[in-house]
């Protein structure tokens, strides 16, 4: 990924509605709040702890991933995201909710007693959504897919 926060498909009115919306949106700061979010949502999904994260997700998101977990038998002792880069893919804005969809690129380590299992150049593609209207800084994971 390039350092340009932008895929080549997200065009300048769709950057605009959100602006419009909210003039001190900052993007380069959603990015990097999305980043950390990323981390810290694969983070607890992969060490089976989805409860400090469940403001992060909608409810949707959270039975799948809840569903997931219990179907998935794993004895991961440890996991962790070593890197995450993004950039935002798409972005819808209507009435006052936007979306904003972003490719994620992260390397992966889990660690099981002390063999470690290293996963690169790990491709996801999630979606937040906010209602533009109401001030909370969250952004709520609502969509899950990979590339």
């Amino acid at each position: 990924m390039n350092d340009n926060i932008f895929s080549d498909e997200v065009k300048e009115y769709s950057q605009k509605q959100i602006l419009e919306l909210d003039k001190n949106f900052d993007f380069r700061s959603f990015i990097q709040a999305a980043k950390e979010a990323f981390k810290i949502i694969v983070e607890s999904f992969n060490n089976k702890s989805l409860t400090n994260v469940k403001n992060l997700i909608s409810e949707e998101v959270y039975d799948k991933f809840k569903n997931s977990m219990d179907i998935k038998n794993n004895s991961k002792n440890s996991f962790r995201v070593i890197s995450v880069q993004a950039n935002i893919l798409n972005i819808t804005v209507k009435n006052k909710f936007a979306k904003i969809k972003v490719e994620f690129l992260s390397n992966q380590e889990s660690k099981v007693s002390e063999k470690s299992n290293r996963l690169d150049n790990i491709k996801d593609i999630w979606t937040f959504e906010k209602n533009m209207s109401i001030k909370s800084p969250i952004w709520k994971l609502v969509e899950v897919g990979i590339k």
